[in-house]
């Protein structure tokens, strides 16, 4: 057929030219966006340097050393006459178990020749196990006080928990109970049943009923295969032989700082006057003391230690090579503390750092802080005043030498000083005008104000007293609540304005932003609503590096280590006497703090919610943390877990169930990066507290900026093409006009811009980039800064 040619029907284009001198669009395209990572290329891999065979060994061989070493280190703990003992803490998860019968049945076979007599609980005793060589000392906590029980496995070695066969674990108590425990960190534990005969005669369902409790306990402790059944004797010798032989596992966070659970406990004072010293025997426990370091005893607060005195060394020292010269030294038993020379000062009392009342921040006996506004760092990451004069400073009573000289940079220049000093009678009478106005503004309507904002409402109730309300209005305020946390979740942010409210009155602190997390927000910006603490809390700028500093100063500073037995001598007034533990009934125990760990930070913790925890969670509600050895009431505020480049967070109104947060407060400093516990009072449960949430301490960052957004909504009146004209936004034409410039967005996620005020009822014409449907909503978002509050010790 002539004049016919065949043609493809499949058009594959030209083959690419082959040339490794691509252009750079042709590189784009050929790659389609994908970012090659630098670590995997050839070059990349090439550049490394290769290890060799040799260089591998010598790693295994100094890991496998170390790793011997600290085993050795945790066997001489424990082993010898004089070794420690281990602390069992047991814990019963019913009501019906018997801690008696059931420390009987598992100390039987240690010693036939002793007469074991365990007294009510709370109860501490010790039984010497000759068969092992080893020495138990039992902690029976009171199971009526969550906090005991907490205190008694937060210094156990082991933590045995005794199960019922008769009953269940109620989920209130007994499962709230292991759920904190294991989030606070536990050592060792082990589980255990005395009461299977009583449950059914019949070995066989006796049988069953064990392994229905083991499958419980291994819900919540997965490498625990087995519970042990006391009244067998092969298993309760088996459940005495892991007692006494295993090694109990560290936990980081208080195994990195010294402390002692105390043996005895004398207190040494003049005849007349208060102040005294508080003597302390027992065992070091972790990295060990050092004299000029503070000390922290729960529910006290912090001291200062007089001197320490020791009583018999270690086995541990006798393990490493290099001997500690102190610890060498057969002449060195008591080591005493060392103070440098400080400026002239008035008349100080005994250090008592808890007990200082809030106004010495805003009275003339206050201390006087430096200007935090410039950035300051050293070398050490910490922030240094600029070079000042040292003066003579007053220091308000309580303030003893030693607390005093932490405070020796913190001094201001005269204009400074004037200026703060105006700007904390400012944030006085702003609190006092707040106090005030609680009544006149519930009976002017601030039940409607509440719907509006309910950061408003919680800071005109800062009345600390606390009311005894009826059940109707206890229950009336819960379904409150729990009406605002549905609200904030289908409609976050979004308020109403009152039309006799002018807007511009309403939402003046309030600043418009194009992006939150690129703009620029000055940290020190002055505000007449910020903490009065906010210019005197301790600034840090790399908080991971100090940390480490701390721990490794700590560790090799230490004076007294693991294993010594010795006697602290702990500065005290004798007012704090009835409030101290018979060490007798309960765990008294003495933690060491590094150094600025006293000092007040911004702090950041991390929170979610327990799933059996069903009450609403609003930010500034007040909750009490346990993180570390601290406990403290605190007020936080809430914001989301992001990272942003500014370093700016949003605020979140209520902790939800589903969805982690930040909370933020300003608290003492912990560089061990422990485990935080979240709880909140409650006067009518048995504990009196229930467990919130759990989380752990972040660190300390002052630059962390958390911003309040509040949407304004408006409704779509009249359409034409992208011209739209609203109403109901404002109610005035100078609202109109003074939030002109800020940017709209729409639910759909058109963008736009306030065009012209129309009327007098507050309507305007808006400029979108697209076309807009009638089920669209016409919003603008507004920003403010809000300021964590300052925290204050729990004392029980």
């Amino acid at each position: 057929m002539a004049g016919h040619s065949h043609r493809s029907s499949v058009k594959n284009g030209h083959k690419p030219f082959k040339s490794k001198h691509a252009s750079k669009g042709a590189l784009k395209n050929m790659y389609k966006g994908k970012v090659e990572k630098a670590g995997s290329t050839a070059a990349g891999k090439s550049g490394a340097k290769p290890v060799s065979r040799l260089q591998r060994k010598n790693a295994a061989k100094q890991a496998r050393e170390n790793k011997m070493l600290d085993a050795l280190h945790t066997r001489k703990l424990f082993e010898g006459a004089g070794g420690a003992e281990k602390i069992i803490a047991v814990v019963p998860l019913t009501s019906d178990v018997d801690v008696a019968q059931l420390v009987a049945l598992l100390v039987k076979d240690a010693d036939p020749e002793a007469d074991f007599q365990m007294g009510p609980a709370p109860c501490i005793f010790s039984v010497a196990v000759k068969k092992f060589r080893c020495s138990l000392k039992f902690i029976i906590p009171d199971m009526c006080n969550f906090v005991s029980v907490l205190d008694a496995a937060k210094v156990a070695d082991f933590t045995l928990f005794g199960l019922s066969a008769a009953a269940e674990v109620d989920t209130e108590f007994g499962e709230q109970i292991v759920r904190a425990v294991e989030l606070q960190g536990i050592s060792s534990y082990m589980g255990c049943v005395a009461n299977l005969s009583q449950a059914h005669p019949k070995e066989k369902f006796q049988l069953d009923l064990k392994q229905s409790l083991e499958s419980f306990f291994k819900h919540f402790f997965p490498s625990q295969d087995r519970i042990y059944n006391l009244e067998k004797a092969p298993e309760a010798a088996n459940a005495l032989r892991t007692l006494c032989q295993r090694f109990p596992r560290q936990v980081s966070w208080r195994d990195n700082r010294g402390y002692m659970v105390a043996e005895a406990v004398d207190f040494v004072g003049p005849e007349s006057g208060d102040d005294g010293t508080l003597v302390i025997d027992g065992t070091v426990r972790g990295i060990g003391f050092h004299a000029d370091r503070l000390v922290h005893i729960p529910g006290l607060g912090d001291f200062q230690v007089s001197r320490i005195e020791k009583v018999s060394d270690s086995n541990r020292r006798y393990v490493n090579n290099k001997k500690n010269e102190a610890a060498s030294d057969p002449l060195n038993l008591a080591l005493k503390t060392e103070f440098l020379p400080t400026p002239e000062q008035e008349t100080l009392d005994d250090y008592a750092p808890e007990n200082v009342d809030d106004e010495m921040h805003s009275d003339d006996e206050g201390f006087q802080y430096d200007d935090l506004t410039a950035a300051r760092y050293d070398d050490h990451g910490f922030l240094p005043g600029r070079e000042l004069t040292v003066k003579k400073i007053r220091l308000p009573k309580g303030t003893s030498e030693y607390q005093a000289r932490w405070y020796l940079d913190d001094v201001i220049d005269a204009a400074d000083e004037e200026e703060l000093t105006n700007a904390d009678e400012a944030d006085m009478a702003i609190d006092q005008d707040d106090h005030d106005g609680v009544s006149d503004d519930l009976e002017d309507g601030m039940a409607d104000e509440l719907l509006e904002n309910q950061e408003d409402f919680e800071e005109d109730n800062q009345d600390d007293m606390y009311v005894d309300l009826s059940p109707e209005e206890e229950e009336r305020q819960l379904n409150e609540y729990r009406a605002l946390e549905k609200e904030d979740r289908e409609f976050p942010d979004e308020i109403e304005l009152n039309p006799s409210q002018p807007a511009t009155e309403r939402l003046k602190r309030y600043r418009g932003l194009k992006n939150l997390y690129n703009c620029n927000w000055d940290v020190d910006e002055y505000d007449p609503k910020a903490t009065p603490e906010w210019k005197r809390i301790l600034r840090i700028g790399n908080y991971t590096n100090i940390r480490n500093k701390m721990c490794k100063d700590a560790t090799k500073g230490a004076e007294v280590i693991a294993g010594d037995r010795i006697k602290l001598h702990i500065k005290m007034s004798k007012t704090l006497l009835r409030r101290i533990k018979d060490p007798r009934q309960e765990a008294l125990a003495v933690y060491g703090l590094l150094k600025h760990e006293h000092k007040n930070a911004l702090v950041n913790f991390s929170i979610q919610r327990w799933e059996e925890f069903e009450d609403p969670v609003p930010s500034k509600e007040p909750l009490f943390v346990q993180y570390g050895v601290r406990r403290y009431i605190i007020q936080p505020l809430f914001s989301s877990a992001s990272n942003t480049p500014n370093n700016v967070h949003k605020y979140e109104r209520f902790l939800h169930q589903d969805s982690a947060s930040i909370a933020t407060c300003i608290a003492p400093v912990d560089f061990t990066q422990s485990p935080a516990l979240f709880f909140k009072e409650c006067p009518e449960d048995v504990k009196g507290i229930n467990f919130v949430g759990h989380g752990s301490f972040l660190g300390a960052d002052h630059t962390r900026i958390i911003s309040k957004r509040v949407v304004l909504t408006g409704d779509p009146f009249r359409f034409h093409k992208n011209v739209l004209t609203t109403r109901f936004m404002f109610f005035r034409p100078e609202d109109v006009e003074w939030f002109k410039s800020i940017p709209l967005f729409t639910k759909s996620g058109r963008s736009g811009f306030i065009k012209e005020s129309l009327g007098t009822h507050g309507y305007f014409k808006a400029t979108f980039d697209g076309k807009l449907s009638a089920q669209d909503v016409v919003a603008m978002s507004l920003y403010k800064r809000v300021w964590p509050r300052t925290s204050k010790p729990v004392d029980f």
